[in-house]
């Protein structure tokens, strides 16, 4: 602010210059924002600070804000019964936007609202300054700057979202011939942004944009007498960087699963009796913010199951199943014993609808009782066979 100031007499006859040469064009300004696996589901802004956080850096704390680059010369005149005359600004209502990301096309929307605006107006002093004092209309006064001979800043609270705001300000009883020309540049906005649940969200980038109108009538509406308006339109580009947190931690030995039955072989050395099963529980821990999707691999397929087999080439199916911790459902049911199928192609998808940090789950291996029936026919040998399971964050 303090190179702005010292520079004020040459910063702003250049500008006048660029005003009066330039035509009104599309403008355009740039939202952005990144989820890095937060277990409270929060996005991280990362959108540049507005000019306006150089004098009130403490608002800047309090709101997420971005410069719109609308520029004009305004003309304000002491009409009471006309506030498009006076110093006067409209803002949009709500908008939903449609963020789609770029690799898979898959779409989500957003809601933006407008909560405050702030504004570079340079002119007469500023006790002639018509923005100098608190607005009228939708807006209240958050606070205001002057400084020298001209330029007032000011931050105004918009009051009514999601609906449009008018607002408007004129110094304390003009005289009836008022009439004041004013410079206004440096417009920074602060802006509520209601995103969708990250946990839902693929990994990658989205992105989206909502265009507005600029002038008489539009979206952006700044009254009567308004010249050397710099754009006839504004669109807001939003950027979305989604990263999930992803992590599974299997214990030491999770890498062979020896299939017994539930009590050891015990029952059977003793009696004979055919187990009910053989199975092997692998437990795990996992941390995840996002959807995954999971699969298995069979170095023996054995119709829609892997196999394990001895060395005569006498095989059984084994079952492959997955249990996941409450925060994550599968066609919006709990994942208990979920039968995993074979191949990336027919994986299933799993959707996070809560953050999982360091929770259990379990695979389940186990062979049924008429397999185990066929395997106690070839006592003394051993199956062997190996099974895959890939589980996989990247749609």
């Amino acid at each position: 602010m303090s190179v702005l100031q010292r520079y004020c007499l040459v910063l702003c006859l250049g500008m006048l210059q660029m005003i009066a040469t330039s035509t009104a064009e599309a403008l355009e300004a740039t939202i952005t924002a990144q989820y890095l696996g937060d277990a409270s589901g929060r996005f991280e802004n990362t959108t540049p600070p507005a000019i306006f956080c150089q004098r009130w850096p403490q608002k800047c704390t309090e709101f997420t804000v971005v410069d719109l680059p609308i520029t004009y010369v305004k003309a304000a005149t002491a009409g009471e019964s006309e506030p498009r005359d006076r110093f006067y600004l409209k803002l949009p209502a709500r908008r939903q936007v449609d963020i789609i990301h770029e690799q898979t096309g898959e779409l989500h929307s957003l809601s933006f609202d407008f909560t405050a605006v702030s504004q570079y107006v340079g002119g007469p002093l500023p006790r002639w300054n018509p923005a100098y004092s608190s607005p009228r209309g939708d807006c209240t006064i958050l606070t205001s700057f002057s400084q020298g001979p001209s330029p007032i800043r000011f931050l105004w609270a918009i009051n009514t979202p999601p609906s449009p705001a008018a607002c408007y300000s004129m110094i304390n009883r003009p005289p009836a011939d008022y009439h004041e020309v004013v410079t206004v540049t440096e417009m920074g906005v602060a802006y509520k942004l209601t995103l969708p649940t990250p946990y839902r969200l693929k990994p990658g980038i989205y992105r989206g944009s909502v265009t507005y109108t600029i002038g008489p009538g539009g979206d952006f509406d700044f009254g009567n007498n308004v010249t050397q308006l710099n754009g006839n339109s504004l669109t807001l580009n939003f950027v979305l960087d989604i990263q999930h947190l992803f992590f599974f931690n299997f214990p030491p030995g999770s890498d062979r699963a020896v299939l017994e039955p539930p009590g050891g072989w015990l029952a059977w050395l003793n009696g004979g009796r055919v187990p009910q099963r053989i199975y092997r529980d692998l437990p795990f821990r996992l941390w995840s913010t996002g959807p995954f999707k999971v699969y298995k691999l069979c170095q023996y397929q054995a119709g829609t199951h892997c196999g394990i087999r001895n060395d005569g080439n006498d095989e059984v199916p084994v079952q492959v199943g997955l249990t996941l911790p409450g925060g994550i459902r599968h066609q919006n049911a709990p994942v208990e014993r979920l039968t995993l199928p074979t191949g990336r192609a027919s994986a299933l998808h799993f959707e996070a609808v809560q953050a999982t940090v360091n929770r259990p789950g379990q695979l389940h291996f186990e062979v049924g009782k008429d397999d185990v029936r066929g395997m106690l026919a070839h006592a003394g040998s051993t199956y062997t066979g190996q099974v895959t399971v890939v589980f996989d964050a990247e749609l």
